[in-house]
């Protein structure tokens, strides 16, 4: 949904009435509304969320809001106005940050503690694919056309998401379902002494009943604080990382970065890259763990945008670079291949990791909430920054961001690889371990 806009403003700013449906080129302050205002729908997309799915269920709330997808762009494919576009990626971004302040607690609750990281990581494969198909097939067809074809994935999300896949059994554990969380669990272990788990699940949703906690008891949790912590400031430096400017303007900073490679079969090998490096993310992070796969993200992003700023700084005053003309492609390429072995997911996986059961919802949907904030205003500024200080030094300064963000990984994150949701409280709070001795949940 983010990445539309890569492909879809170039066509808004054109003169051409046969690719522009407004019938002329959308000004500068147009693009960046169009641009950044999902991420704005987005933030108040979080905040629903946890409300609803506490109410409701996970599934029931994926559900709910995965419909304006469908609706969205619909609309948009019979848009000839550039309100209807402002309005549309408000709704989309609204379900969108729905979706991803609850998915990675929904993953982390029906997941187990050999594969969480492993499930939690194929929500960047999926999302990396839909960048794909963006970047594929975005730039060859007219935004009407292109929009009925988006709404082909979110079709095959309803005809699969509802009849196959169950709810979460913390959901109705908390709700005093036993009988339905059984059912749950049964559905989604492989094995059939799923009853000890059970029971060990029922023993962390006692307890979180037990110590029910409102927004201002929040704070004085040492494990929430510290989850809180990690999670935001994870968010903050993904930002900082420019992941948001670099999906939405790709085709743009290609076209101005002078690459011999057209920014449509750029754009198409980035997301080839994107999906990949997604894959081969999945099989190493529970192997080699989140803080380790955050460190080399970091560091690997860092001086990739460095390389990239470099490149602009140098064009921008006119030297000859036709010998690293392909510096800008392969910085690129670095750059999310980086990112996606640790930034995509694994700020995303923590949240369904580090909070217990009776904050996940609230904290998950404050980190969220923060990280889409963070996006907006990142997204809408790029345009002044850029004016201000030039292509170059906006991924300068990004770059010099990167060094901070591994800084901070190595100084706060924990690693959670293979440890189960009581083993990372008790680490969190300082506390001895002592129930991951009585119950084994994986």
């Amino acid at each position: 949904m983010f990445s539309w806009a890569s492909p879809s403003l170039v066509k808004l700013m054109s003169n051409d009435t046969d690719v522009n449906p407004l019938g002329r080129p959308i000004t500068s302050f147009e693009e960046s509304l169009i641009a950044s205002i999902s991420t704005l729908g987005s933030v108040v997309g979080t905040l629903l969320s946890g409300i609803i799915a506490e109410k409701i269920g996970r599934k029931k709330t994926l559900t709910i809001f995965s419909a304006p997808f469908f609706l969205c762009y619909l609309i948009i494919a019979n848009a000839s106005e550039v309100f209807i576009f402002y309005i549309t990626r408000f709704i989309l971004g609204l379900a969108s940050g729905c979706v991803l302040s609850l998915l990675p607690s929904y993953v982390g609750e029906i997941s187990e503690n050999s594969n969480r990281g492993s499930l939690g990581s194929v929500f960047g494969i999926m999302n990396s694919l839909g960048n794909f198909l963006v970047f594929a097939v975005g730039p060859l067809v007219s935004i009407k056309t292109f929009a009925y074809i988006l709404m082909v994935p979110v079709t095959l999300f309803f005809v699969t998401f509802i009849p196959f896949v169950p709810e979460s059994p913390y959901h109705f554990l908390s709700k005093d379902n036993e009988k339905a969380a059984g059912k749950s669990l049964k559905k989604i272990r492989c094995h059939e002494n799923f009853e000890k788990e059970l029971l060990c699940l029922q023993d962390i949703v006692k307890e979180a009943k037990d110590n029910k906690v409102t927004l201002k008891d929040l704070f004085s949790s040492a494990a929430t604080k510290k989850g809180l912590l990690v999670c935001c400031g994870l968010f903050l430096f993904q930002q900082s990382l420019g992941i948001g400017v670099i999906m939405t303007y790709l085709q743009p900073i290609l076209d101005a970065s002078g690459n011999a490679v057209p920014s449509n079969t750029a754009s198409l090998l980035i997301g080839i890259i994107q999906v990949i490096s997604c894959i081969v993310a999945t099989f190493v992070v529970d192997s080699l763990g989140r803080k380790i796969l955050l460190h080399i993200s970091s560091a690997g992003c860092s001086i990739s945008l460095f390389a990239l700023g470099t490149y602009f700084i140098l064009n921008e005053h006119n030297y000859n670079l036709e010998s690293i003309f392909w510096l800008p492609l392969a910085s690129l390429i670095a750059y999310f291949t980086f990112f996606n072995f640790g930034y995509a997911t694994i700020p995303w996986s923590l949240c369904g990791e580090l909070f217990s059961i009776n904050v996940k919802s609230l904290c998950a949907s404050f980190a969220s909430c923060l990280c889409l904030i963070l996006s907006f205003l990142v997204t809408l500024l790029f345009p002044l920054l850029r004016d201000a200080f030039g292509m170059g030094g906006v991924f300068c300064v990004f770059s010099a961001l990167g060094v901070l963000a591994s800084v901070f990984v190595i100084l706060f994150v924990p690693e959670t690889k293979g440890k189960s949701f009581l083993e990372i409280q008790n680490e969190l709070s300082g506390k001895p371990k002592k129930y991951s001795e009585v119950y084994d949940c994986s």
